[in-house]
């Protein structure tokens, strides 16, 4: 009897080694597999992390100029002059087809902060089929362009509306401070604008 339970057991002993013999590999095999389906998973991840903060710097550089000269034009700011009433207009169309279409690419606060500085600038219910109207004073644009000042330019303003170039300053700069952020490589908004938008007028 002992005899055969020791047969039994040395048997078994027999079986679990030749167990572990062939499952060892077989489990260095899974484990690699898993191993690297994770790794080219966590690569593919980086990958399209980093072809969303391509695409977001393409489209910082397309945006930052226009966003700019509005900046300018709104608040009597650098070559301000150089900018026609109808350029100005013409400004918000270019502009929100480069939000629009861009804006999956940010988190859902990049269009309301964007919404909050156009609102600044332009008036929306100018009538149907009717360009918006840009929320400044006339008077110093008019001054400045002296003859070349054509009548039908006034239909660009909405001077009732008219809001103040701080506030115009206000609402770019709390744009542009997410608008960097959001870029996801850490930039804030000094560093990716090389310094703080000047607010001297220049009228």
């Amino acid at each position: 009897m002992n005899v055969l339970l020791a047969e039994s057991i040395w048997n078994s002993l027999e079986v679990i080694k030749l167990l572990v013999g062939i499952l060892g590999p077989i489990t260095l095999v899974v484990l690699g597999f898993i191993i690297n389906r994770r790794l080219q998973s966590f690569e593919h991840l980086q990958w399209a992390s980093q072809r969303v903060v391509e695409k977001r710097l393409e489209v910082f550089d397309k945006f930052v100029p226009l966003l700019n000269d509005l900046l300018c034009y709104m608040t009597y700011v650098g070559a301000w002059k150089d900018i026609e009433p109808p350029q100005a207009v013409r400004l918000k169309r270019m502009l929100d087809r480069i939000a629009y279409v861009n804006a999956p690419l940010f988190p859902p606060e990049f269009l309301r902060y964007y919404n909050q500085f156009i609102e600044q600038c332009y008036s929306t219910f100018a009538g149907w089929g009717r360009d918006a109207q840009l929320r400044t004073k006339v008077k110093l644009r008019q001054e400045a362009s002296g003859d070349a000042w054509k009548e039908q330019w006034n239909e660009c303003f909405c001077e009732d509306q008219a809001v103040e170039p701080s506030e115009v300053q206000k609402a770019y700069s709390a744009f542009m401070k997410y608008f960097a952020e959001s870029l996801g490589i850490g930039v804030r908004m000094h560093d990716a604008l090389g310094r703080t938008p000047d607010t001297n007028t220049d009228a």
